[in-house]
């Protein structure tokens, strides 16, 4: 139901697919020869073959069926930029990208090659609907497609693929009512299962249930940042090194997420005082998003929530990141994901619609 939620809440202008960009050097593959790669790739992405089919009258979530008519020159797209080329003009190719829908009539991903790039470069553009994938199975998915060598070895792959006949409306509707019907002992079974975990970690439960209340307790802060979105997007990128982040990290302590939300803070600081907002004493209440995957688990969304207090109003970057460092230990203590990702676990108890 987490999967099916990113489908859910889609809307014109909220758009829910993760993204991508790799920027490489030398001279780019051909349209043909890149294809022909990510071919090599689908047998072990069976999921880019496949596209969502709704349930009439949403009796069950909706259901993966194979693409009668997929097409992977739909899905892998070349494209050159006009002299000269530059990041620039990148950038405004991904805003653009980011700002369209993935079509729900087909699998939901796109790639497109990106050649002339300056300096002899070529990028790489990739699309992804998120109830395919959170972040994590996107990376898993991103180093499946791309090769860790530059000239890696060719692997034969036997693609015998041939898509399975489409189910009806009137299947699916049956496969609903039956599934409805057979999993009411399942479901008691799987609520008892839930409520016997909760029970054993109760008091772990409760505290983490009252840190994320505390973090809806305070009132929002009010910017330009908060409001309805439109349809527009405006994309950039900012450039760090592991390295530097690991040595800010060895001077002031925390972890390389703490820095990395001490950097967005001071961004968001400097964009408000741009604006001519007011940032003294204020917090921007930020979701950061953490893993609860097992490991070894691939595909779909397994993510709960912490929700932090970005300090806009610390000017100096120490106290900002000691601020942000004090408050994600508050955080993690609280065990307050624990509590977001109880609440996600419910959707499996309610029905579709």
């Amino acid at each position: 139901m987490i999967d099916a939620s990113f489908l859910y809440m889609e809307n014109e202008f909220d758009l829910h697919h993760n993204a991508w960009l790799g920027i490489f050097a030398g001279p780019a593959p051909t349209g043909a020869a890149f294809r022909g790669h990510i071919a090599s790739k689908l047998p072990r992405i069976p999921r880019y073959r496949q596209r969502v089919r709704f349930v009439p009258h949403d009796l069950a979530a909706p259901v993966w069926v194979d693409d009668q008519h997929f097409n992977l020159n739909y899905h892998v797209r070349a494209i050159a930029l006009p002299a000269p080329g530059s990041e620039e003009q990148l950038k405004e190719l991904f805003t653009t990208l980011m700002a369209e829908p993935l079509d729900r009539n087909k699998p939901l991903w796109d790639m497109w090659l990106v050649d002339g790039l300056e300096g002899g470069r070529w990028a790489l553009i990739s699309r992804l609907h998120h109830c395919m994938a959170d972040g994590v199975s996107t990376t898993d998915i991103t180093t499946t497609v791309l090769d860790r060598e530059p000239q890696a070895a060719t692997v034969d792959v036997v693609d015998d693929w041939k898509p399975e006949p489409p189910p009806t409306d009137a299947e699916l509707v049956q496969a609903a009512l039956i599934e409805s019907q057979q999993s009411d002992v399942e479901q008691v079974s799987r609520y008892d299962t839930w409520v016997n975990s909760l029970k054993a970690q109760m008091v772990e439960v409760d505290k983490a249930f009252a840190s994320l209340k505390s973090s809806f307790a305070n009132p929002l802060s009010i910017t330009s940042l908060n409001g309805p979105i439109g349809p527009y997007r405006r994309w950039a990128w900012a450039k760090a090194s592991l390295a530097d982040i690991a040595s800010v990290r060895a001077c002031l302590g925390g972890t390389v997420n703490d820095i990395v939300l001490a950097t967005v803070t001071g961004a968001f600081r400097e964009l408000l005082l741009s604006r001519g907002e007011a940032v003294a004493d204020r917090t921007i209440r930020c979701l950061v998003p953490v893993s609860v995957r097992s490991i070894g688990e691939m595909g779909g969304n397994r993510i709960a929530s912490m929700y932090a207090e970005l300090p806009v109003g610390i000017a100096d970057p120490r106290e900002r990141l000691a601020s942000i460092r004090t408050q994600m230990d508050g955080l993690k203590a609280s065990k307050q994901a624990l509590a977001a990702d109880v609440l996600a676990s419910l959707a499996g108890f309610q029905p579709p619609a």
